[in-house]
């Protein structure tokens, strides 16, 4: 057989080899281009583009502040990019949130990772058309006719940093946004659902933002509340550690605190409650406060009143120490004790002593009663397995009468076809090697 004999032949076969792999798709490549937006109460959509075909397996990562994990969300992958839908209207996302982002895919076990991008999911509703100003560690944003309390906003953030620094030992570890809502419904609608009606202002530590809501109180009262949420954050740069969040009593204490400096008005509601129904347990209010407004009231209280003595007893560098214990991975009690010397259940029988209130004790659980609700009688139990008496047919086998089902054909389709393929090539090899040998003689 001559050379082009023989070279057709490899063609040929070549040919024939490519059939056989048909089914196999490009293998993927790399990811070309990564891109999100974001619509406020409705969703964030991310999409990425890539080339070489689909890989076997693709994946979207998302992590937000504070979030020591990221959030894995399979994805359909396309013959060439895909789309993955943050639904927001149903999975509640705070304004103003940073979402760093980084599609994963995986094929043949090879693991490839886009570059990270992010999106700042910003609150565009319709109507808040959000002008802006940078006052110092702050970041004011307003819309219409918002723009004088904005500034003044922030510049009382400047005041409420400097007072919790001092105090704190620490520094302010990045800038702050606050954010003004003139109506209680945009308010409300910033914060989502499971916000407390009598809410006028929020902070949102692990984003570093504020909101305010103007018709939330009087402007001292506004005031005030600034230099509270402000003080949040810089307590939250104070304690930070991989291991838990400070006692909830100590953070509201300490902020409420700070807009005075002092438990002014918040000692009268200790005593009061100390003489008639009694104060709480200071592990009761560690995680969270009552619902109720009394609950509510008397935690702030409580909190702001401990903070007082603290200072009172052991120095306003006690404070600071206590910080830097948190900094540290220390629990409640014994950043406590490395505050004031003393252990944590001692300070919080100084507390009660200085009330005149007992030390709350647990509440012993009511025993469950008996039931009362009349129970069905039972019936007759199946005891499952199989009869080892029934007839048993091969499962590929079909029964007198019955045709064996089909399947989709595609694997029949597939056989044919490759059998089809080789004897085309076949033939044009036995053509080739004829026509050589002609060619030859």
């Amino acid at each position: 057989m001559g050379r082009l004999s023989r070279w057709l032949a490899a063609v040929a076969m070549a040919a024939a080899l490519a059939f056989i792999g048909a089914q196999s798709v490009a293998a993927f490549d790399e990811f070309t281009d990564a891109s999100a937006s974001s619509t406020y109460g409705d969703g964030i959509t991310f999409t990425v583009d890539y080339g070489g075909g689909a890989p076997d397996s693709l994946e979207l990562l998302m992590r937000t502040p504070g979030s020591d994990t990221s959030f894995v969300a399979p994805v359909s992958p396309g013959a060439d990019g895909s789309t993955y839908v943050w639904q927001t209207s149903v999975d509640y996302l705070t304004p103003n949130t940073l979402v760093t982002y980084r599609w994963r895919a995986i094929t043949d076990g090879e693991v490839v990772l886009s570059e990270p991008s992010s999106i700042r999911y910003a609150d565009d509703r319709p109507g808040l058309d959000w002008q802006m100003a940078q006052l110092g560690e702050a970041t004011v944003h307003w819309y219409g006719g918002a723009e004088a309390q904005a500034r003044r906003f922030g510049e009382l953030t400047a005041v409420g940093v400097a007072q919790a620094e001092e105090l704190l030992g620490t520094e302010l570890a990045g800038p702050v946004d606050v954010f003004v809502y003139e109506s209680q419904a945009d308010f409300f609608g910033a914060l989502g659902p499971g916000v407390r009606e009598w809410t006028g202002a929020a902070a949102f530590s692990e984003i570093r933002t504020i909101f305010m809501w103007l018709g939330g109180g009087s402007p001292a009262y506004l005031e005030q509340a600034m230099v509270h949420e402000v003080t949040h954050i810089v307590f939250h740069d104070a304690t930070d550690n991989p291991f838990h969040e400070p006692a909830r009593w100590l953070n509201e204490g300490f902020a409420t605190w700070s807009e005075t400096r002092s438990d002014a008005g918040e000692r009268e509601i200790v005593e009061l409650e100390a003489a008639g129904d009694g104060l709480f347990a200071f592990d009761a209010i560690t995680e969270q406060f009552p619902i109720g407004d009394r609950g509510a009231r008397l935690s702030y209280s409580q909190g702001t009143s401990m903070i007082q003595l603290i200072v009172d007893r052991y120095g306003e560098g006690a404070i600071a120490a206590i910080m830097a214990a948190y900094r540290d991975g220390a629990s409640d009690a014994e950043a406590l004790e490395a505050g004031t010397g003393v252990p944590a259940q001692q300070l919080y029988a100084d507390f009660y002593d200085d009330f005149g209130a007992e030390v709350p004790t647990p509440i012993p659980p009511e025993p469950i009663a008996a039931s009362n609700v009349d129970r069905p009688q039972a019936g007759e139990v199946d005891p499952g397995g199989v009869d080892p008496g029934a007839a048993e047919e091969p499962p590929d086998e079909a029964a007198p009468g019955e045709e064996v089902a089909a399947g989709d054909g595609s694997d029949v389709a597939f056989v044919i076809g490759l059998l089809i393929s080789l004897v085309a090539v076949g033939g044009v090899a036995l053509l080739v090697v004829r026509a050589g040998r002609e060619s030859d003689a």
